[in-house]
């Protein structure tokens, strides 16, 4: 398995499944916590349904940690009580970094044959 150059941005607190889903999710643009809940739950098929209660507190854990920030832009002109919510410069590190592990998991699983070569996506 070739090593991959891997960025050293380890995140300030643990990373779990759901914290990674919101992350991966605002890294293109800022996002209100409805949008992120069903770009999660379409982006896995359903595999992965995060609640309100457990969406917003996992936002505010991220916001506390430093790898979100609640986003300059409105998320919805007709609602002004949604906050949208970016990633910040440490949270991109993060993230890029946790893709980076999965990556070399995916590349290992690949050359022993324990799953397909992944298609891309079109």
């Amino acid at each position: 398995m070739k090593k991959r150059a891997r960025s050293e941005t380890v995140s300030p607190i643990p990373l779990s499944p759901a914290f990674f889903h919101i992350l991966l999710t605002v890294a293109d643009k800022p996002s209100h916590g409805y949008a992120i809940m069903k770009a999660v739950r379409e982006r896995t098929n359903g595999s992965v349904k995060l609640g309100p209660g457990s969406l917003y507190w996992a936002i505010q854990r991220l916001v506390e940690a430093g790898l979100l920030v609640e986003s300059a832009l409105k998320a919805s002109h007709t609602d002004s009580r949604r906050r949208s919510y970016g990633l910040t410069k440490l949270g991109r590190g993060v993230l890029k970094h946790e893709l980076a592990i999965l990556a070399d998991i995916v590349s290992f699983a690949t050359e022993s044959d324990l799953i397909d070569r992944p298609k891309p996506i079109s």
